[in-house]
C-alpha cells in the first residue's frame, strides 16, 4: 500500500470513529440514550399500549357549563431556602413559576437559566418551569368531557392573592382548595416544606368517573447554554417494581411530538429531567402511568422537547409526591424511592465506580476544598493508582515496537504458511520475552476507572456553577476565552483554552512513543489527537481540567521509563 492510499485509509477510519462515538459513548453509558423512537419494555406482563394522546383541557367556553360560576383566577407565592413557586388556583394548585435558590454555599448550583422569553443568562435565577398561560402542573384529567383544570376556590384560611408566604426551618404549609362542578367535587390539599424539595398532592372527589389521572403537562425547563447536551440528558420515564422505561427524542420542528406510551400495572413513579434536575410524581397506589412529548419554541433559534407525564388512579382518593429539585444522590433520598436509577453512572459494570468517585468528590469537598482543586488532586490520585499498570503497558509496548523488523520479516517470510507464521511468531515472543497482550491488559483493567470518571465529572450537578480561578468560572462548561458568530461541527461556537493544553499533552505523549513506531501509523497518531482536541472544546471545563492534568502527569511518568 502506497503513501497516497495509507493517507486516505487514515482518513476514512478517523471519520468512521468520528460517526462512531456516540454510539459507543451509549453502549457504555457514558450518555444517555436520545433516540427519537420510544424505549420502552415489551415483555409480556407488561406491554404497552400506545394510544392517542389526551388533551389537556384548558379553560375555554366549551368547558363551562351553562349557568356555572367559576371563581376568578389568583395566583400566591410559596418561599423556602429551596425555591420559590408562584402557585395558582388553576387545577385545584398548578405550579405557574418554579425558581430555584439556595442560601447554602452551594447556591451557585442554581445561578444561570432562561429568562422568560428563552434568553440565556447566567447571572439569574434558573426557572424550571415553561412558561404556560394555562397550566396542567399538575391537573387532574378524565377521559370525559369533565374537566378539571379550572379555577378552584381556596378554602385555607390567610391566604390571599398576590401573597408571598415564607416557610422557615421546619415549617410546612397546607393549602386547601375545592371545585364542585355538575355534582362532582373535588377537594385537593398541597402540602408544602421549608426544608426538602418534596411537595404533596391529595385529592379527595366526590362523584367522580372510575379511572382519574393526575397529569404533569408542561415539562421542565431547560437550564443550559449548551442545548444539544442538555437535550441529549432529557427523558421522560415510567418506574415500575424497580424496572424503568423511557422516552426519549429531538424535536426538528415545532410540530414534531411522540405519541402517549401508556404502561399498565402497580407504578412507582414517573419523571422527567433535564441534564442536573428532576421532576417527578410518586404514588403507592397508581396503576398506570403514561408519557407523551411535544415540542416548545425556547426562542427564535431553538425548540425543546416538552414530556407530558401522568398517573392513572382507580379511586376517589389520591395522594401524590412530587419531587422537584436537583438531580443530587443525597438530595433524592429525601423521596424514598429509587430516583437515583435515572442519574447517569454508566453502564452496570461501570457504576460502582462511578458512585464511589462521586463519594469521595462529595466528601473531600465538605473539607472545604474548591473543586477545582479537587480534580487535580484526582489527577494524582489515578496515576498514583493507575500508574503501575501504565508503566507495565508502555514497557510492554516498547519491547513490542522493538522487535517489529523481526516480526515484519517473519510475516514476510511465511506469509503463505499461516501454521508456520504463528509458530515462529510465538518463538520470537519467547525469546525476547513479549507479551503480545501485554500493552492492552494493563490498559482494560484500569478502564472502568477511567470511564467511571469521565461520566461523573462530565454530568454532576456539584460542578455546575463551581468557579476554580480566573477564565474557569464554572466548571461544567467549557472554559471559553471568546465566542465563534458562527457553529463548527463537533468544535461548537466558542473557542476553549483547556482543549489547547490538554491536546499539546496528547501530542507530547504520543511523540515519545513514535520513536519507534511504524511511519505510517505516525499520521494517525496526529489525527487523532486532532480529533479529541476538536470533540473536548465543547466538554465541560472540570473534565478537561482533570484530562489535562492526568495527561501531563502520563507524560512525565513515560518520560522517565524511557529516559532508564
Amino acid at each position: 500500500m502506497n503513501e497516497t492510499k495509507r493517507t486516505i485509509f487514515t482518513g476514512l477510519v478517523i471519520g468512521l470513529l468520528t460517526l462512531a462515538i456516540p454510539f459507543y459513548l451509549q453502549l457504555i453509558g457514558v450518555v444517555p440514550s436520545s433516540e427519537v423512537e420510544p424505549k420502552v419494555d415489551f415483555s409480556p406482563e407488561k406491554t404497552a399500549k400506545i394510544l392517542p394522546q389526551k388533551t389537556v383541557a384548558r379553560q375555554s367556553k366549551e368547558t363551562k357549563p351553562k349557568g356555572q360560576e367559576f371563581s376568578n383566577r389568583e395566583n400566591f407565592t410559596i418561599a423556602t431556602n429551596q425555591y420559590k413557586a408562584m402557585i395558582t388556583n388553576l387545577s385545584g394548585g398548578s405550579i405557574l413559576d418554579f425558581e430555584m435558590h439556595s442560601f447554602n454555599e452551594d447556591g451557585y448550583k442554581y445561578i444561570g437559566g432562561y429568562d422568560k422569553n428563552g434568553a440565556y443568562s447566567k447571572n439569574i435565577n434558573l426557572n424550571l418551569s415553561i412558561p404556560v398561560q394555562n397550566p396542567c402542573s399538575p391537573c387532574l384529567e378524565v377521559y370525559s368531557e369533565r374537566y378539571f383544570d379550572i379555577p378552584f376556590k381556596i378554602i385555607s384560611p390567610n391566604i390571599r392573592p398576590g401573597q408571598v408566604i415564607r416557610l422557615e426551618n421546619n415549617d410546612s404549609l397546607v393549602v386547601i382548595m375545592e371545585k364542585t362542578l355538575n355534582g362532582e367535587t373535588v377537594t385537593k390539599k398541597t402540602t408544602f416544606y421549608a426544608d426538602k424539595y418534596i411537595i404533596n398532592h391529595d385529592y379527595s372527589l366526590t362523584g367522580a368517573p372510575r379511572s382519574v389521572s393526575v397529569v404533569w403537562a408542561d415539562g421542565i425547563n431547560s437550564t443550559e447554554k449548551n442545548l444539544f447536551e442538555e437535550i441529549t440528558y432529557s427523558s421522560g420515564y415510567v418506574a415500575q417494581s424497580k424496572e424503568i422505561n423511557s422516552l426519549s427524542f429531538t424535536p426538528k420542528n415545532i410540530n414534531d411530538n411522540e405519541d402517549r406510551v401508556s404502561f399498565s400495572g402497580k407504578t412507582d413513579w414517573v419523571a422527567i429531567r433535564n441534564k442536573y434536575f428532576i421532576n417527578a410524581l410518586i404514588s403507592k397506589n397508581s396503576f398506570g402511568g403514561s408519557l407523551s412529548g411535544s415540542s416548545y419554541q425556547l426562542n427564535s433559534e431553538n425548540i425543546i422537547p416538552v414530556y407530558k407525564m401522568e398517573l392513572e388512579f382507580p379511586s376517589s382518593e389520591i395522594s401524590v409526591s412530587q419531587f422537584f429539585g436537583p438531580l443530587d444522590v443525597d438530595v433524592i433520598e429525601s423521596s424514598n424511592t429509587y430516583l437515583d436509577r435515572v442519574m447517569n453512572f454508566g453502564w452496570l459494570p461501570i457504576q460502582p465506580f462511578s458512585r464511589s468517585v462521586l463519594w469521595l468528590l462529595k466528601k473531600l469537598h465538605l473539607l472545604g476544598i474548591n473543586y477545582g482543586v479537587i480534580l487535580i488532586l484526582f489527577a494524582f490520585m489515578i496515576r498514583v493508582i493507575t500508574g503501575p499498570l501504565t508503566k507495565k503497558s508502555f514497557e510492554s509496548t516498547q519491547k513490542m515496537q522493538k522487535i517489529q523488523p523481526r516480526l515484519k520479516k517473519i510475516q514476510e517470510k511465511y506469509k503463505n504458511d499461516s501454521q508456520r507464521l504463528n509458530k515462529e511468531m510465538v518463538a520470537l515472543y519467547k525469546e525476547t520475552g513479549v507479551n503480545p497482550l501485554g500493552g492492552c491488559l494493563p490498559m482494560l483493567i484500569q478502564m472502568p476507572l477511567l470511564f467511571s470518571l469521565f461520566i461523573v465529572f462530565r454530568s454532576t450537578i456539584e460542578f455546575r456553577g463551581a468557579p476554580f480561578f480566573g477564565w474557569i468560572s464554572n466548571l461544567s462548561q467549557p472554559d471559553t476565552i471568546f465566542d465563534l458568530s458562527f457553529s463548527i461541527p463537533l468544535y461548537g461556537n466558542q473557542v476553549a483554552f483547556l482543549p489547547f493544553l490538554l491536546g499539546i499533552s496528547m501530542f507530547l505523549t504520543q511523540r515519545l512513543s513514535m520513536a519507534t513506531m511504524d511511519k505510517n501509523t505516525k499520521p494517525m497518531m496526529y489525527m487523532m489527537t486532532g480529533f479529541f482536541f476538536i470533540l473536548f472544546n465543547s466538554f465541560p471545563s472540570g473534565l478537561n481540567l482533570y484530562y489535562t492534568v492526568y495527561n501531563f502527569l502520563n507524560y512525565f511518568q513515560q518520560r522517565s521509563i524511557k529516559g532508564k
